[in-house]
């Protein structure tokens, strides 16, 4: 039973991982949100997407997560279309301004 212990198991290491790729391709969304400067976003999005295809191949080859690729590449696809300006995505503070419309 003591061995059981000092092992990490399998689905922490994924959450972890998984994580950490999410708060990866993150930052060029909020930036995005923030309003700051397209070519900065553009720069952040790029760099985060190639982050993450270097730690989905790293979870891939240590048989960390098999499952989570097909989500993890739909992300990277999206953060970059945000990222290069091809799709536009629904501002936040315009949300929190109807509904706050709404309730007066």
């Amino acid at each position: 039973m003591s061995e059981k212990q000092g092992k990490p198991g399998i689905i922490g290491r994924k959450v972890r991982l998984f994580l950490l790729i999410f708060a990866v391709l993150l930052v060029p969304m909020v930036m995005d949100q923030a309003g700051v400067d397209r070519e900065t976003v553009r720069m952040a999005g790029r760099i985060a997407a190639g982050a993450t295809v270097l730690l989905t191949l790293y979870g891939l080859f240590a048989k960390v997560m098999k499952t989570f690729v097909f989500v993890i590449l739909g992300l990277i696809i999206l953060v970059v279309l945000v990222s290069e300006g091809t799709i536009k995505a629904p501002r936040v503070h315009e949300w929190f301004a109807a509904r706050d419309t709404e309730r007066k």
